[in-house]
């Protein structure tokens, strides 16, 4: 299938969010992020022994059709006005976003509604409400984005390959239908999917494929899996006097074992996440999965007497390093790689051993920067070999390089301030009705926030998001700030240059700080509004230990200058791209995050 362009799907939401703001001049309407917009499947009834149904539930820009018009938004909480009765009809949902393609939404039940605000909020759920299961629980699970596109795949958290025992609890037998581990599971060969094959089991040998939609750590604490079945079409029809097609999505919980890697895995009776499951033990079918050890490394890898560099030791975003050996999840291409040091590093390049988790291996080189105390950016060459050869780094010039994969420390966190300090405002590129004001919060300058809104209406708020802020660093006169999203669980880089004490340019640099970016030209004016004056807290606040860390807060100059730098060191010729070729950003992709562009930053750095 052709993916419609960057660009075009811009265009199309700039329109839509014009159009909107042109239908409600001055209106008390609330809008969805674009990561909440799109077309869901939702389980119809709580099943109890009939097929499980479904009804599609769209969600645009200012409404859920099928439940109402956005009339306020307070934090996850949304009051939607349903008038399609003949009478207002008021209701409040609690959504969580859980990834990319699954909304948890709560509330009181459908079948009651209020005709004022005041009392609808009365019923908002709370978290504790959701813990104890007292609210109606919907699961929204996405099957297109608001252009129809096509999703895309989702890792599994369940990685490597498995020996397996099952159960189903259906209430007509007590015996075990596998109690021998000699059925498996693996997300070999496609790391977005797992398969059960299922050996010397009561109902005889069967083959199951499930792909894997997102996973979580839920309010009650316990983590959760969503998964799709392939096989059953959104079409399938019951004939008379056959079975129902099984549930076209899964609700499962799940639980690592620390130390021996064991999984604990149970799987929900339908498409919802509390029909006949409890936890990852206790559900109406359970698996306990034992790992199969991994190939042993080759006996380079195994005798070296390196590790990786101490400052790298620890957990980051997809990154585990430990010792001489680390292992990285890339969600781009749906691989874990175990990766081992063979040598001690040469001005940041380490020759490695790579072990994919379905046991392809070869070896090749790694280049890593520390970037701040807890930033920190890799490449690996894709220049690989099937035999070790010693000199395989020394000449880095003459590789190819993946380009930079940027990650964020987990443990040992260290505080650091935005390149931010007080409110900034602009208007957003290509769409002049909207405004958006970039601020950070005074009292923790690690904080930083961004809204937008109507140039015309500053109450009219179409997006809200809070960051915090990692850590930045200057190339050729650009510094990179990382940050990780809290609104939602997930990690952003931005581009910006300082023109003078109170004018900035910024756009987005996608997750993994892309390079080349032409900010001045394509990024977002923003002007500065009002500073943070006297803080004490922020005059108090220590310089960072690392050198590499700059320590703007306490000086007079912004670390987002327009002043050349030296570009970082790079490893070979070819690093800005796989090829050596650099990418070009088209002027609509610009810091308009989450509003016109959060749809296409995927696509932009595919």
């Amino acid at each position: 299938m052709t993916m419609p362009s960057a660009e075009a799907a811009s265009v199309a939401l700039t329109t839509l969010f014009l159009l909107l703001l042109l239908l409600h001049p001055g209106a008390g309407v609330c809008y969805f992020s674009l990561e909440y917009q799109g077309t869901y499947a939702t389980q119809s009834i709580i099943s109890g022994g009939s097929d499980v149904r479904y009804l599609e539930v769209v969600i645009q820009a200012d409404s859920i059709p099928i439940w109402g018009i956005c009339h306020r938004r307070l934090g996850n909480n949304v009051i939607l006005y349903d008038t399609t009765g003949g009478t207002d009809c008021v209701r409040c949902f609690h959504l969580e976003f859980r990834s990319r393609h699954i909304l948890e939404v709560h509330n009181e039940g459908l079948r009651k509604c209020y005709t004022n605000e005041e009392a609808a909020l009365q019923t908002c759920p709370t978290l504790e409400h959701i813990r104890n299961r007292q609210t109606r629980e919907i699961m929204l699970y996405k099957t297109a984005t608001t252009e129809g596109q096509a999703l895309e795949p989702v890792y599994c958290p369940l990685d490597g390959r498995f020996h397996l025992t099952y159960n189903i609890n259906d209430g007509r037998e007590s015996a075990t239908e596998c109690p021998e581990p000699s059925s498996t599971l693996a997300n070999c060969p496609r790391g977005n999917a797992f398969t059960m094959e299922f050996h010397r089991c009561k109902f005889g040998d069967f083959s199951k494929t499930y792909e894997c939609l997102g996973d979580w750590e839920g309010t009650d604490g316990q983590r959760y899996l969503a998964l799709h079945d392939p096989k059953v079409l959104a079409s399938t029809t019951v004939a008379a006097g056959t079975d129902p097609p099984p549930p076209r999505f899964r609700c499962a919980m799940y639980k690592v074992e620390d130390g021996t890697g064991r999984v604990y895995l149970s799987l929900s009776y339908d498409s919802t996440c509390i029909n006949k499951l409890h936890s990852a033990w206790e559900g109406y079918e359970t698996l306990v999965l034992t790992p199969t050890p991994p190939t042993p490394p080759v006996s380079e890898a195994a005798s070296a007497g390196c590790s990786f560099p101490e400052w790298v030791q620890g957990q980051w975003e997809n990154l585990r390093v430990e010792g001489n050996q680390a292992t990285y999840t890339d969600l781009h291409t749906y691989t874990t790689l175990r990766v081992y040091c063979l040598d001690h590093e040469m001005a940041g390049l380490v020759p490695v051993y790579t072990q994919t988790q379905c046991g392809e291996e070869s070896f090749t080189c790694l280049a890593m920067q520390e970037r701040s105390s807890n930033v920190m950016e890799f490449q690996i060459s894709p220049d690989v070999k099937t035999v070790y050869n010693e000199g395989l780094c020394s000449s880095p010039a003459s590789l190819s390089w993946d380009s930079w994969v940027t990650q964020g420390r987990v443990d040992r966190f260290r505080q650091s301030p935005c390149p931010v300090a007080g409110e900034y405002t602009g208007v957003i590129p290509d769409a002049p009705l909207l405004c958006a004001k970039l601020y950070s919060d005074c009292n923790n300058p690690e904080i930083m926030f961004y809204t937008v809104y109507s140039c015309t209406n500053r109450s009219e708020v179409i997006e809200e998001r809070e960051y915090r802020c990692l850590g930045q660093w200057s190339e050729t006169g650009v510094t990179y700030t990382y940050t990780e999203r809290r609104d939602q669980t997930n990690y952003e880089c931005f581009a910006g240059v300082v023109v003078d004490e109170g004018e900035i340019f910024i756009m987005e640099a996608g997750v993994d700080c892309q390079r080349g970016l032409q900010v001045l030209s394509n990024g977002m004016k923003l002007v500065k509004q009002a500073p943070c004056l006297n803080d004490p807290v922020i005059a108090s606040r220590p310089s960072l230990p690392s050198p590499t860390q700059p320590t703007w807060w306490n000086t007079t100059r912004n670390p987002w200058t327009k002043k050349a730098s030296p570009a970082t060191p790079k490893p070979g010729l070819k690093n800005t791209e796989k090829g050596g070729v650099s990418k070009s950003i088209p002027h609509t992709h610009l810091f308009a995050v989450g509003v016109m562009w959060a749809v296409s930053v995927h696509q932009w750095w595919v």
